[in-house]
């Protein structure tokens, strides 16, 4: 075996254990969470499954979320360089759509997804890099929306959708929020976006970013008072009852869009689910509210 296969072996092992490896803590953190703070009269009317149902349901999250954290950390290579923004093809009726990553993540997360939306005739897809640790989700914010601007010179669209996933969401929030009726989105979906804040991964406390997307943070309450983005934008909040790293699991939850929950998912798998992509082409697909139309042009 070459040097160079040696160091590949070795470097594959290292992001398998590394994934699984961070995938233990989010989820035993998470379980901590829901022992210490389990509701006192749960919201389902059914009883709940037996343990070892419950039990095999959550190890196959567990393992399918580690297989896709450990996939998504080897494609990083294929986040580098930006696609060239084309017009827009005549008689198009279908908005450019721009993707934005979470924290920690990069913009080649979305390949598959973009893989299906091209198959169902979305061809002007663009995913948008900012800063994945130790930034500025206002300065991320600010970043996307020239990126938009950009998106919509070069294609000659008057405006673009967004999908966000976990972080990406709040940035799209605030780029939104920032820019106001003049934003340029037209509807925003998130993925598993921490809408309330998350508690996940204290040890990542001395990370701005991680800090900004703490319940109650100075960046959210800037971010939810008053909110104008819902009667802006179409917002559609997408998340999973069973994500270990928005903790709670309900911060997923926006008010003031339209929220969806799914089950036995992990954050990262969201972006893999064949029922998250059908619920993000019905969305993208519809046609857009009358006030947020009306706002956008006022």
């Amino acid at each position: 075996m070459t040097a160079l296969l040696r160091f590949l072996l070795l470097l594959v092992l290292a992001v398998v254990a590394g994934g699984v490896a961070f995938n233990v803590a989010a989820y035993s953190g998470a379980a901590r969470y829901r022992r210490r703070h389990s509701p006192a009269c749960p919201l389902d009317a059914d009883d709940p499954p037996p343990w070892l149902t419950r039990a095999s349901g959550w190890l196959a999250a567990f393992v399918s979320e580690c297989g896709v954290t450990v996939l998504l950390s080897l494609t990083v290579p294929l986040a580098v360089g930006r696609r060239r923004v084309r017009r827009l093809a005549e008689g198009a009726s279908r908005r450019p759509v721009v993707l934005l990553h979470g924290y920690g993540q990069h913009a080649a997360n979305f390949l598959w997804l973009v893989r299906q939306l091209r198959r169902d005739g979305w061809r002007d897809l663009y995913s948008v890099g900012h800063t994945p640790l130790f930034g500025d989700l206002e300065r991320s914010a600010a970043r996307l929306a020239r990126a938009i601007d950009r998106v919509r010179r070069e294609s000659g669209a008057p405006e673009v959708d967004v999908i966000a996933h976990s972080m990406g969401g709040l940035v799209a929030r605030a780029c939104v929020r920032m820019r106001g009726a003049g934003s340029g989105v037209a509807r925003l979906v998130t993925l598993g976006t921490p809408h309330q804040g998350t508690l996940a991964f204290r040890w990542l406390g001395r990370d701005p970013m991680v800090g900004q997307m703490r319940p109650d943070s100075p960046f959210l309450r800037r971010l939810g008072a008053e909110d104008p983005v819902p009667a802006l934008v179409d917002c559609i909040a997408i998340y999973s009852a069973d994500d270990a790293v928005v903790v709670p699991a309900a911060a997923g939850y926006y008010p003031g869009a339209f929220n969806i929950e799914v089950r036995g998912l992990g954050h990262m798998s969201l972006l893999f689910s064949r029922r998250v992509y059908e619920l993000v082409r019905e969305n993208l697909a519809a046609e857009r509210s009358e006030a947020a139309a009306r706002q956008a042009r006022s």
